[in-house]
């Protein structure tokens, strides 16, 4: 680990340990939507809080890009980027469903470096470095270590489209009498990080973006996992399949 790297990540987990401070204080008060669909919907607070995220990032790296889910600008070539989900699962929150994350992460010519994912419901801080292992709360975490799929619990995520909705429930049809467990949890950061812990097996998703997953698909590599991001509809998404590379996958 190299004396940058170390330094970016601590400014990771303190930026976002922060942000989840501020999403705590934003309990039980009314929240301004700026916009709403069928299968999501865009708060101020998105705005606000990755708003404060850049602020106290470029405070410390003012040469980094810095590219958002609430906008932003990708990195020129040689840049260091942050790459940072201010609020992901942003539908559980307004719902009033404690299951949402701070997703950050910092990468160089498209490969993450660092990462970090704070849970400010169970005050749950994932963290980890490109070549250092990963971690929650400080104590080092491993994949699991399940090898047959009737024991497996799979992570699902809904992205929004018919046709990825379509594909993944294809994939619900397909695991569903074959797994211990099928789970949907709207937040593919967490999803991620419990891969990388080892609570949940594997995680498939179509359709996602790179500010949802780049931290925690990092975490899953250097807890032992396995993961694999390919091209996806609509155009500049992914499909990403990680997992703690011991249980037999196959994709319809």
């Amino acid at each position: 680990m190299t004396p940058s790297l170390e330094a970016r990540r601590a400014t990771a987990e303190r930026v976002a340990k922060k942000a989840g401070a501020s999403l705590r204080a934003e309990k039980g008060k009314a929240l301004m939507v700026d916009s709403s669909e069928q299968h999501d919907v865009k708060l101020e607070l998105d705005r606000r809080i990755q708003e404060q995220i850049r602020k106290e990032i470029l405070q410390v790296y003012r040469e980094d890009g810095f590219l958002g889910e609430e906008g932003g600008e990708a990195a020129s070539a040689g840049q260091y980027e942050w790459v940072v989900d201010p609020i992901d699962g942003t539908v559980n929150l307004f719902h009033g469903i404690p299951h949402y994350a701070v997703s950050i992460a910092c990468r160089l010519e498209g490969r993450t470096l660092v990462g970090a994912i704070y849970d400010p419901n169970r005050d749950e801080l994932f963290s980890t470095h490109r070549g250092g292992g990963a971690y929650c709360n400080g104590t080092s975490m491993k994949v699991s270590t399940r090898e047959q799929l009737n024991e497996a619990i799979l992570a699902l995520g809904f992205s929004k489209g018919k046709k990825t909705i379509e594909k993944c429930l294809q994939l619900y049809h397909f695991y569903g009498d074959k797994v211990r467990k099928l789970r949907a949890m709207g937040s593919a950061a967490l999803d991620l990080a419990y891969v990388a812990s080892g609570r949940l097996d594997a995680y498939i998703e179509q359709g996602v973006s790179i500010w949802d997953v780049a931290a925690g698909a990092l975490m899953v590599e250097e807890a032992g996992g396995v993961v694999s991001m390919g091209a996806s509809e609509p155009a500049g998404k992914i499909h990403l399949v990680a997992s703690s590379g011991r249980i037999p996958l196959e994709l319809t």
